[in-house]
């Protein structure tokens, strides 16, 4: 074989061997992008679902306190009405307490008024059954029946008084229980608000589908 063939061969497998050289680096470089490119992917899932991993546990947070304050409000709302309940049974108690007392002054003085009638009927019948005759027997009559009016204006005052006293002593229940409810009420809580819901995260990967948490009311 003559030198420039041998060359040529020679040339010729360099040749072939670089591009083998070259086709391999090619496909390392290929594999690593390819690795490189499933790293990533994997990362980005990753943080996707975490994402919504975060975002479904905020969401159990703003349920959770929604709920308790919604079942604290419930709470407040039930004292609130047998507090209510129990003003009025207070008032209540009062007014019946009042009526019960101006009752018996208006018994007490009915039968005191009966009382002094009699006795104004008795005086003037022992007048006229005296024998006395004239003027004199007039003036004793009209005197017996002016006592027994005196007695009866005495006794109907005092059903004026106890009358006013019974007003007076529900007027006043009246004011106490409508301040009552009023303070029970302003310790009400507000009503609670329903929050605006973490939303789930964009991005791409796995999606999970974790949706809402569910509502644990426990009343």
């Amino acid at each position: 074989m003559c030198l420039p063939v041998l060359g040529l061969i020679i040339s010729a497998v360099g040749t072939a061997a670089g591009i083998a050289q070259g086709a391999a680096a090619q496909q390392q470089q290929q594999e690593q992008f390819n690795y490189q490119m499933e790293m990533n992917r994997r990362q980005q899932d990753l943080q996707y679902q975490n994402a919504q991993k975060q975002a479904y546990n905020d969401r159990q947070a703003q349920i959770a306190k929604y709920t308790a304050d919604v079942r604290a409000s419930h709470k407040a709302n039930l004292a609130y009405y047998d507090q209510i309940s129990n003003n009025q049974e207070a008032a209540n108690r009062v007014y019946v307490q009042e009526q019960v007392k101006l009752k018996e002054a208006e018994t007490k003085a009915n039968f005191k008024a009966q009382e002094i009638y009699a006795k104004s009927i008795g005086a003037q019948g022992t007048v006229l059954a005296s024998g006395m005759t004239g003027q004199s027997v007039g003036l004793l009559a009209l005197d017996a029946e002016r006592q027994a009016g005196f007695g009866i204006a005495e006794q109907n005052a005092s059903i004026d008084s106890a009358q006013q006293q019974a007003a007076v002593a529900m007027e006043s229940a009246y004011i106490q229980n409508r301040s009552e409810n009023n303070l029970a009420h302003n310790k009400l809580p507000a009503s609670p608000e329903h929050p605006n819901l973490i939303m789930d995260p964009a991005g791409d990967g796995t999606n999970l589908g974790l949706g809402i948490p569910a509502y644990n009311w426990g009343f």
